[in-house]
């Protein structure tokens, strides 16, 4: 069981404790489906949503992450993702470095973003939505078909030496 697999199922369990918690029976905390709650958990009022390994095999994703509108967002994003080749091709996930202007991930955010933008646009900084909507993750590549998270090296000029595999991280107030 992989890491991002252990942080959804304890982000789950967190979630149903506290319904629990606030309902008095376990019956209640049965009743949100897994998929509706995997990923995010609640501190305080604040919902934090992480996405570990996002999916990089393809232009674009949805993720069952719903956003709302005023809802205000602060991206982190980081780490690392195997875009196939020959030698060492782990590039960052946010700012890779390589020679053809390829490889970064993207994000859509309702009322924010007019499509798909690069995340290094958008890390550490805060933005408030004017619209509602699911979360929309991309990837830029010209074959998708070899990328993933296997063979991990260091990656182009070191890149991802001592560095994990990628993540989006999401908080919302």
């Amino acid at each position: 069981m992989g890491i991002g697999t252990l942080r959804s199922t304890f982000a789950a369990a967190l979630f149903a404790a506290a319904l629990v918690a606030a309902s008095g029976t376990a019956a209640s905390a049965a009743a949100p489906s897994p998929s509706l709650v995997e990923g995010c958990f609640f501190a305080g009022s604040t919902r934090i949503c992480n996405v570990d390994e996002p999916v990089v095999n393809e232009p674009s994703s949805v993720y069952n992450i719903q956003l709302n509108a005023g809802d205000r967002v602060t991206v982190n994003a980081g780490g690392c993702v195997q875009t196939g080749g020959h030698g060492d091709t782990w590039k960052r996930y946010v700012d890779p470095s390589s020679s053809n202007g390829l490889y970064h991930g993207t994000m859509f955010l309702p009322g924010v973003t007019s499509g798909l933008t690069e995340l290094r646009f958008l890390v550490g900084n805060t933005y408030t939505l004017t619209a509602g909507g699911s979360l929309f993750l991309g990837y830029e590549d010209d074959n998708y078909t070899d990328n993933g998270y296997y063979s991990h090296d260091n990656g182009t000029n070191d890149q991802c030496k001592n560095v994990g595999n990628a993540f989006l991280s999401l908080t919302i107030n």
